[in-house]
């Protein structure tokens, strides 16, 4: 896929988090288009009319009725081949034991740039969008 063309989908409702995340995917994959939703059901119909490359999302999003973990369900039915990362300040122990060995891909917060950047840089590879 021509970098010029992707596109990666944020849903973080943290402003503060926001530039670290752009920071991330930018290096991870140049030239890429990013758009941003702050809301779980934003961030739903949004991937319903493109076509992302990664889709990174905060598990705990607020006010709204539905969590990160609500989109990854849709998400994995609706779209299988995008990469998804999902991000937290949930201890990875209890992530894991609530989600199992095949759940989704987690970053666990505080994270750095470099950290993310890595992490989303092996989702989209492993995906075979090239970066």
């Amino acid at each position: 896929m021509n970098s010029s063309y992707t596109k990666a989908l944020v849903v973080e409702d943290d402003l503060w988090m926001q530039p670290l995340v752009k920071a991330a995917i930018e290096s991870a994959i140049p030239g890429v288009a990013i758009d941003w939703s702050e809301s779980a059901e934003e961030g739903i119909r949004r991937s319903r009319f493109s076509r992302y490359a990664v889709i990174v999302a905060d598990i705990n999003l607020k006010p709204n009725s539905e969590t990160g973990l609500d989109l990854w369900y849709k998400w994995r039915e609706e779209c299988p081949d995008i990469p998804i990362l999902l991000m937290s300040s949930i201890p990875i122990e209890i992530f894991t034991r609530k989600m199992g060995l095949y759940g989704p891909y987690y970053l666990h917060k505080p994270f750095s740039v470099l950290q993310c950047k890595e992490v989303i840089r092996n989702l989209v590879s492993h995906s075979g969008i090239s970066s």
